[in-house]
């Protein structure tokens, strides 16, 4: 029994709720310290009267396990939708209409000539041979793949075509990097994604952390400014008061969990060294819903055709109740162009922007009613080579008797399934720590 031992969690965000609401459920005593004034981190929603905008993370999947097992718990499963499951990339001068859990429609669309076609069946078929076993939740499993970058190994395996036209911009459009930066054990793991269905939240996609919030005790605008691990206890100091726990789970960003914890082994000083690409998402509202051929839950902009623009997510094919009238579409950034463009004036960034969506959507800039631009300077962390083997090494080392844990986006995949993987990992330690 852990006869209410007390828990800090740093952070409230998803890594952060989650571990809370695990070891609040295992009988601990838990206080989740918050430096803004709402919860949720990336996972966020702007609700306004005629329209609900995801303003970081967009889309979730039916294959995220840990996430279905939380919105179950949670009795908010009337909450999910499916999303269309149609997706376009752009290839030239049009735009390709792609179902990705129909893997002809590749070669049927034109998008794909016959050879790099058999390239990609061949290749994926290889890999789903060799990935029966690791989770895709969780990134330590894939340590084993985690030795080369995406684009040396997938021109190698797959072929320019696929590396340019598939998978770089997925990891640009989901998490705003590119493949020289972006480790093979990325994408293989993602693969695993393939047959599930992408869906999202009716109310927005900050209904879940806003939900676990209510679970538990959270102290907002309360930002940790030292962590001490004392003999008998840590205590944790905000500007107002301190907090005195048997344990502390920083579910930060990396750069903020490096400044709070000090006394790092060289494992964690890897890991508390992660870099994060930024991004700018901008919602436009339009005057009137876009023609039936823009049937995509987004539309992906490969590097060799962009601009600055990496995806624009087409809201009310994620959910018609999300546009009260007219439409709503999501534009984010690639990784690069989000560090060129995060300081700069808005409406600098945003007639830049329209600019480049005529070229996407036709004459799209007349339809434009309203927008509204959000900044993420740390929008994923980057993925490259050795993060995986770093995370694995982690988990491995610690032990009982370490009393303060780390969590969050850069100790697990780069997405929400991730985050909260580490979440659950962190509480099932804790516990495993004090039943033992």
């Amino acid at each position: 029994m852990n006869n209410r031992k007390k828990i800090a969690i740093i952070g409230s965000g998803i890594s952060g709720l989650t571990a809370g609401f695990y070891l609040k459920k295992h009988g601990f005593d838990v206080t989740v310290l918050e430096a803004n004034p709402k919860v949720g981190g990336r996972m966020a929603t702007f609700n306004s009267e005629k329209y609900i905008i995801d303003t970081g993370a967009q889309f979730l999947s039916s294959g995220y396990k840990n996430i279905l097992k939380l919105i179950k718990e949670l009795n908010i499963a009337d909450e999910i939708v499916e999303t269309t499951q149609i997706g376009g990339i752009v290839k030239g001068n049009r735009i390709y209409s792609l179902n990705y859990h129909n893997p002809f429609s590749l070669i049927v669309s034109g998008f794909l000539n016959f050879k790099e076609f058999i390239s990609l069946a061949f290749g994926s078929f290889k890999l789903k041979k060799e990935t029966r076993r690791p989770s895709p939740s969780n990134y330590s499993d894939w340590h084993q793949f985690d030795n080369e970058n995406t684009q040396d190994w997938s021109d190698q395996f797959f072929g320019k075509t696929i590396t340019e036209y598939l998978l770089e911009p997925t990891l640009e459009a989901f998490y705003f990097q590119s493949p020289e930066e972006t480790s093979k054990a990325l994408p293989i793991a993602l693969s695993k994604y393939n047959t599930f269905k992408t869906i999202t939240l009716k109310s927005g996609i900050n209904r879940l952390p806003t939900k676990i919030a209510e679970n538990l005790k959270i102290e907002l605008n309360s930002k940790v400014l030292e962590i001490n691990d004392n003999k008998t206890n840590i205590e944790i100091k905000t500007k107002d008061k301190s907090y005195f726990a048997d344990y502390a789970v920083i579910a930060t960003t990396a750069d903020i969990a490096k400044n709070l914890h000090k006394n790092t082994n060289s494992i964690e000083n890897k890991l508390l060294e992660t870099k994060y690409s930024s991004t700018i998402n901008i919602a436009f509202g339009l005057k009137n819903k876009l023609s039936g051929k823009f049937n995509y839950y987004g539309i992906f902009v490969p590097r060799k055709e962009r601009k600055n623009i990496s995806a624009i997510a087409i809201e009310s094919n994620k959910h018609s109740k999300r546009v009260a009238d007219g439409d709503l579409i999501n534009v984010m950034l690639a990784g690069k162009s989000g560090k060129k463009l995060i300081d700069k004036n808005e409406k600098e960034i945003i007639d830049e922007i329209i600019n480049e969506l005529d070229d996407y959507i036709p004459n799209i800039s007349n339809e434009i009613v309203f927008s509204k631009l959000f900044r993420w300077e740390k929008a994923e962390p980057y993925s490259y080579v050795g993060r995986s083997k770093n995370i694995n090494e982690y988990r491995e080392r610690i032990k009982k008797g370490n009393r303060i844990l780390l969590a969050g986006d850069y100790m697990g995949m780069p997405f929400t399934e991730g985050a909260v993987e580490t979440g659950v990992w962190v509480a099932n330690k804790i516990n495993q720590f004090e039943t033992v």
